[in-house]
């Protein structure tokens, strides 16, 4: 498959980030994308210019994985799927995580790109309620999800069956 020259550094920069545990050189990236340096300042005119692309692909990475979830089900039971993370995932989650805590150190703070993720899940876990109540159960089963979160990287993941009643729990009227 052919990617862009864009994608290519941004796929360099999260694959060496992955495998040296740190936010990578540009003279690094130039090597691993097979582009020139003034190719790669071409996109991306600074390094900061370039975590925050890699952020901005991994966020739309993540929505496009999440409506892949959803068509299987329903928003909460994809969200707190999606909450759960496999290895892969957690690759992802380090990339991002990494980058973020590199943006912070260089001043960036606010803003990381991540947020049209959040807003998105926020979106489509709140289609799926009606009532004025809607964005609260919304925000709760989003909570809850980030908590699953938190449990999965410290290494307590929740029982499928326990997540799965807790899915179902969670979308019945009477539980909120």
């Amino acid at each position: 498959m052919t990617t862009d020259t864009r994608t290519s550094i941004i796929e360099a920069t999260y694959a060496l980030t992955l495998a040296g545990s740190a936010v990578p050189s540009l003279d690094a990236v130039v090597r691993a994308a097979g582009v020139s340096k003034g190719g790669l300042l071409h996109h991306f005119p600074t390094r900061v210019a370039l975590l925050h692309g890699l952020v901005k692909w991994l966020g739309a990475k993540s929505i496009a994985w999440f409506d892949e979830l959803c068509e299987n089900g329903s928003a909460v039971d994809a969200w707190l799927t999606a909450s759960t993370p496999k290895s892969e995932e957690m690759n992802e989650v380090f990339v991002l995580f990494t980058t973020m805590q590199a943006l912070r150190a260089a001043g960036e703070v606010g803003d990381s790109g991540h947020e049209d993720f959040i807003a998105h899940v926020d979106e489509r876990l709140t289609q799926e309620f009606d009532g004025p109540d809607a964005n609260q159960r919304a925000l709760l089963i989003r909570l809850v999800g980030d908590g699953l979160f938190l449990s999965a990287l410290l290494g307590q993941r929740v029982p499928e069956q326990s997540r799965a009643d807790l899915v179902a729990s969670l979308v019945s009227r009477e539980s909120v």
